[in-house]
C-alpha cells in the first residue's frame, strides 16, 4: 500500500522536506516515520504532528493530497521511487533529483528540477522561475534527466543547463537557456525575450504560433525537414504529454546558431 501524506498545515509557515525521501524512510515503522523530524519555520516538529500519514513505507510510492505550496524540497535529492503531489508544491521540488520520478497535479514553486541530475519531473500545472537551473553561484545547472510541463514557466529555465530534457507546454518567461552549456529544451508557447543569450551549446526549440525574437548574436543557418524531431514526439507521447503540432513541426523547421558571441554551437529551432 502506498504511503499516503494528507492534511498540510494551512497557516503558510514554511516546511522544509529535505531528506524526506521514499528511499530515506522506506526500512523505518509508520511510528517511526511520524516522528521523523522536520523544520517548521524556525523550529523542528516532527512530520506525524502537521500531517496525517498513513499506509507502508516500504512502498517506493508515495501519495500526497491537498495544498503543500508552503512544503519546500519535496522530492529534493531523491533517487529511486515515485511522489504523486494531488496539489501544488512550494519551492525547490525535485532539486537535486538523481533518480524517481515526481508528478505534481498543480503548481510549483521556484527552482523546480534545480541542479537536478537524474529522473523524471512531471509537472501538470505551472512553474515559478528557474526551473532546472543552477542556483546562485552555481556553474551548472540540471545535468540529466526530464523535466515536462504542461503549463507555463516563469524566467531563466534552464539557466547553465548541462544535459537532460525540459519540455514546456504553455509560455516561458525571458532569459531561457541563458549560458546553457548542453542539453534541450523545447517550448511550445510564446518566449520571453532573449532565448539562448551566451549560450555554448545544447538545442532550443521555440514552437509556438508566433515566431521568436532571437539575440542579435544567432545567424540562420538550415531550413527544412527535422526527422529527429519524430523520436521527441514519441518520448513526450510515451510520457502522456502531448503535443499534436510536433508531427508536423517536423517537416519544416528553421535553424539558428548561436550565441556567436560564445563559439556559436548552440542551436535554435523554430517552424519554418
Amino acid at each position: 500500500m502506498p504511503l499516503q501524506i494528507a492534511n498540510a498545515p494551512t497557516d503558510r509557515i514554511s516546511v522544509d522536506w529535505r531528506g524526506v525521501t521514499p528511499e530515506s524512510l522506506r526500512e523505518k515503522s509508520l511510528g517511526d516515520v511520524q516522528r521523523t523530524r522536520i523544520r517548521r519555520g524556525n523550529r523542528e516538529v516532527e512530520i506525524g504532528n502537521l500531517f496525517r500519514i498513513a499506509g507502508s513505507p516500504a512502498d517506493m510510492r508515495w501519495e500526497l493530497e491537498g495544498d503543500f505550496s508552503a512544503v519546500h524540497h519535496i522530492g529534493a535529492g531523491m533517487t529511486a521511487g515515485e511522489i504523486v503531489v494531488e496539489g501544488s508544491v512550494g519551492r525547490h521540488a525535485g532539486a537535486d533529483m538523481r533518480g524517481g520520478r515526481l508528478e505534481v497535479h498543480g503548481d510549483a514553486g521556484d527552482h523546480l528540477g534545480a541542479e537536478m541530475r537524474g529522473g523524471v519531473i512531471r509537472l501538470r500545472g505551472n512553474a515559478a522561475n528557474h526551473v532546472g537551473a543552477a542556483y546562485p553561484g552555481g556553474r551548472r545547472g540540471m545535468s540529466g534527466g526530464a523535466i515536462l510541463i504542461d503549463g507555463d514557466a516563469g524566467s531563466e529555465l534552464g539557466l547553465r543547463m548541462r544535459r537532460g530534457l525540459i519540455a514546456v507546454g504553455g509560455s516561458a518567461g525571458p532569459h531561457l537557456g541563458m549560458r546553457m552549456l548542453a542539453g534541450s529544451i523545447f517550448v511550445f508557447g510564446a518566449c520571453g525575450e532573449h532565448p539562448g543569450a551566451a549560450m555554448r551549446r545544447g538545442t532550443i526549440g521555440l514552437f509556438g504560433k508566433v515566431g521568436p525574437t532571437l539575440p542579435p548574436t544567432f545567424r540562420a543557418g538550415y531550413r527544412g525537414p527535422l526527422p529527429v524531431l519524430h523520436l521527441l514526439e514519441k518520448y513526450l507521447h510515451d510520457e502522456g504529454f502531448a503535443v499534436p503540432r510536433l508531427r508536423n513541426l517536423a517537416g519544416a523547421i528553421e535553424l539558428f546558431h548561436g550565441d556567436l558571441l560564445e563559439g556559436g554551437r548552440g542551436e535554435i529551432l523554430s517552424p519554418a
